[in-house]
């Protein structure tokens, strides 16, 4: 059973990203093994981070190998599961939350054809698939880490615009900063995935949306952009000192993005 405390303010309000309708749960259950219990399904929400209590105890993180199965092919392999989890007063720079249990495998990827498994694919987008790997559009995907390939065949399986790919994106800049950060190309098409979000997101947590894409755009020095976001996160209606102390540090950052304690890995400390 995985283990969650109770949330703070700030995680109750940004919980609600993402977690709408029971849609996380085809984004992120990625086979048979996973597909086990409402909390496991939370444990995969949470290492992709965006929903994350501060615990009130410590559970040491428990590895466990888990067998998944590629959707194209056949092949089974290992991934790294856990049996307990429990998250960290901490989140970093870019709003990831960090956990007692960061060495799961957080993105399945098929050994011998590449294909990353962020979802439950069904029976007609798996047809889809069968034919996509032959291309030489995917031959080109392959070269790219798996959370931006994921989106890359998200898009070519019609899901672009939606939650989906949104956070795809979101996890590709946690995860693959220097790929993300390096492409303008990538973090143009997050910022269009995030203004979908936008749309889709209840007023409470379109700060915590904003606050996240102003990190991204000042990393990538776009700073005109990012201030134009941090000021209306810090004029909108209710929002949490935490909040603000995290434009704060946004702010403080952009003379240089690139300093220790200014990175989308190092720790935000309120």
């Amino acid at each position: 059973m995985v283990r969650f405390a109770g949330r703070s303010q700030h995680s109750k309000r940004f919980g609600k990203i993402l977690i709408r309708s029971g849609r996380i749960r085809n984004l992120l259950l990625v086979g048979d093994p996973l597909q086990r219990s409402d909390a496991m399904i939370r444990y995969f929400i949470s290492v992709v981070g965006i929903f994350l209590a501060f615990s009130a105890g410590s559970f040491a993180g428990i590895p466990t190998k888990e067998t998944v199965t590629c959707p194209v092919g056949g092949e089974t392999f290992t991934i790294t599961g856990t049996l307990s989890c429990s998250t960290q007063r901490q989140r970093t720079m870019s709003f990831r939350k960090k956990s007692s249990c960061d060495f799961i495998t957080r993105l399945p990827v098929c050994p011998g054809n590449g294909l990353p498994i962020y979802m439950k694919f069904s029976d007609e987008q798996v047809s889809v698939l069968e034919e996509f790997l032959k291309t030489e559009k995917f031959k080109e995907l392959k070269k790219l880490p798996p959370w931006h390939r994921a989106y890359g065949v998200a898009q070519n399986l019609g899901q672009s615009g939606t939650e989906t790919t949104f956070a795809l994106l979101l996890s590709a800049m946690w995860f693959e900063s220097e790929e993300f950060f390096g492409s303008e190309t990538t973090i143009d098409h997050f910022l269009q995935e995030a203004e979908n979000e936008m749309l889709r997101t209840d007023a409470e947590n379109q700060p915590f949306l904003n606050a996240i894409v102003a990190y991204a755009l000042s990393a990538a020095g776009r700073f005109d952009e990012a201030n134009e976001r941090l000021n209306s996160v810090a004029d909108a209606p209710g929002a949490t000192e935490y909040l603000l102390q995290y434009v704060s540090a946004i702010r403080a950052c952009q003379t240089d993005m690139t300093r220790e304690g200014c990175r989308p890995q190092d720790p935000f400390n309120p």
